[in-house]
């Protein structure tokens, strides 16, 4: 073998070598820092996400058990008369019967009228005149004479007109006395009765009140309105009412002497039983009760409460929550 092949053969390329394996452990390295790294900032997330976990865990029970009393406002339940009003629609009218006065002439022209609405007149007033002349023949004037006492209410004629003894001149009210009309609903029957008290107010005078009496209810229905026609008799000042004035009527009817009531908004309902809350020192206690008559505003308890208990009135309570009164009312 000559010394140029063996050389060949037993003398390695390190030239060679060196440029193949350098790139390999190069890459190696990078390769250990990189995973390194992901280590520690996997490590890193999971510390954060253990901690958050533990402060929350922490916090928990601090929430839970934080109770924050809730304000109300209370009223104490009170012994008062109870009324409960119905209100309607009225007209002032005038009491009594109405009496039309005819011409004792049989026919003839009106020549003169001597009243006007609402004047007050006595038997044997003359309210007219009447002329009964035909065509060639004269006659003197013939009066029209009132037969009863009251109020010209209606006159239905006028001067120059020809009438006939079956024409009505003027009607006149048997009385001078100021009565209100009104018709109650046949739902209301069973709660009104003669002698109830009764409020009118009059559209002309807002805020003046007028007392009156039931003295008169209908013995029949209307089938066509459902309902029965009353008479409020006036009483005391009725001064500036006048007939065909219309009114509110507000009806008294239902009374209780010395009732144990609560406002409307105390009461409630629990499992389908009557209930109030009420201020147990610093808690709300649920109390069933019993109710009787409602007018809207207050409601009569004829159980379950006694007088001077502190009734809620505002505040959103169930059994046993804590709370903090802020409003008591009288």
């Amino acid at each position: 073998m000559s010394d140029e092949h063996r050389k060949t053969v037993e003398e390695p390329d390190f030239e060679s070598l060196a440029k193949t394996t350098a790139p390999s452990r190069f890459n190696k390295i990078i390769t250990v820092i990189l995973v390194a790294i992901c280590i520690v900032l996997a490590g890193f997330i999971i510390y954060r996400m253990v901690t958050a976990t533990e402060d929350q865990t922490l916090a928990m029970p601090v929430a839970e058990n934080a109770t924050a009393a809730v304000n109300v406002s209370v009223q104490p339940a009170y012994i008062a008369d109870f009324s409960k009003v119905s209100r309607f629609n009225g007209e002032v009218s005038r009491s009594g019967d109405s009496l039309a006065v005819y011409p004792d002439a049989s026919s003839g022209t009106i020549t003169e009228i001597l009243v006007s609405k609402g004047d007050s007149v006595k038997p044997g007033d003359i309210v007219a005149y009447i002329d009964p002349s035909r065509p060639g023949v004269s006659y003197k004037l013939s009066p029209v004479v009132a037969k009863a006492e009251g109020i010209v209410t209606d006159i239905p004629v006028a001067v120059g007109q020809t009438v006939t003894s079956a024409q009505p001149i003027v009607t006149i009210s048997g009385t001078t006395e100021l009565v209100v009309e009104a018709s109650i609903p046949e739902k209301f029957l069973g709660t009104v009765a003669e002698g109830m008290k009764a409020e009118l107010e009059a559209v002309a005078y807002p805020g003046r009140i007028y007392t009156g009496t039931l003295t008169y209810l209908a013995p029949t229905v209307n089938p066509a309105t459902r309902s029965s026609d009353i008479e409020i008799r006036l009483t005391g000042d009725t001064a500036g009412l006048k007939e065909g004035m219309y009114l509110r009527l507000n009806l008294e009817t239902e009374h209780i002497d010395d009732a144990l009531m609560v406002p409307e908004e105390a009461l409630d309902t629990y499992l389908g039983d009557d209930i109030v809350y009420i201020a147990d020192g610093n808690t709300a206690k649920r109390v069933t009760v019993t109710t009787g008559s409602s007018n809207g505003i207050e409601t009569v308890i004829t159980s379950g409460l006694s007088e001077g208990d502190l009734v809620i009135t505002a505040g959103n309570v169930m059994d046993g929550t804590a709370i903090n009164v802020v409003n008591q009312e009288n």
